[in-house]
């Protein structure tokens, strides 16, 4: 009896050893897309820049927006190189290969809508990158004197980026009619590689996608350690 009574603490406890829940797994970490960032807007009468990058097409490329059949805005485009220091002479066309290291590229679009002037759905309220903007510099905005006179006092322009993708939004407006033209603009460490379908501008009936000078993808660097193997 002695030996009973003394297993049955022993019984118990191992039982209710076993009875304890199993911890939780801990939670596999997610990937999450990260929201649109709202930028400060620069004036664009504010920028100085150095001579125009003269491309395939020249000095300035030419975009026609077309949604179903029906044009919406013309864009013209063009990449200008830092302005000159002071005391050097400007160059009359920039050579991207001959600017230092630490050169920011300031890409220029200046936008008309071509449109009924009595549609209201088609009138542009945004326009914006379609790919992520290579070597953005964390500079943009647009001419803020032709923003008011062509939306009007108190009208607002929300800028964005959206994983890597750059937005300007009208929000208040008198409306953006056809013929009138405002300019926007934003800055790359990188060169233009040449015009891609890379812009675009929307209406409340959709998007009309253009061409415009875009710089290329940044080199993965690690991808690039990779192929060469690692370093002993």
């Amino acid at each position: 009896m002695k030996k009973l009574v003394f297993a049955l603490p022993l019984v118990i406890a191992m039982a209710a050893c076993d009875s304890q829940p199993e911890p939780m797994p801990e939670p596999s970490p997610e990937e999450t897309v990260a929201g649109p960032r709202t930028l400060v807007p620069s004036g664009f009468n504010d920028m100085q820049l150095g001579p125009k990058i003269v491309g395939p097409q020249g000095p300035e490329v030419s975009s026609t927006l077309v949604r179903e059949g029906q044009t919406i805005a013309d864009v013209v485009s063009y990449v200008a190189c830092p302005a000159p220091v002071e005391g050097e002479p400007a160059a009359e066309e920039c050579v991207p290969g001959d600017q230092a290291e630490d050169a920011v590229f300031t890409y220029v679009h200046r936008v008309t809508p071509v449109i009924d002037p009595d549609s209201e759905l088609d009138r542009p309220n945004v326009f914006r990158t379609t790919l992520p903007a290579h070597g953005f510099a964390n500079n943009i905005g647009y001419d803020k004197e032709q923003a008011e006179a062509v939306l009007g006092e108190g009208y607002s322009i929300k800028v964005q980026e959206d994983n890597g993708a750059l937005i300007w939004r009208v929000e208040v407006s008198n409306g953006w009619t056809e013929g009138e033209e405002i300019t926007f603009f934003w800055q790359s460490t990188l060169p233009p590689e040449g015009p891609a379908e890379a812009y675009a501008v929307g209406t409340e009936n959709g998007r009309a996608v253009g061409t415009g000078p875009f710089p290329a993808e940044e080199p993965d660097e690690s991808a690039a350690t990779d192929d060469m193997g690692s370093e002993s």
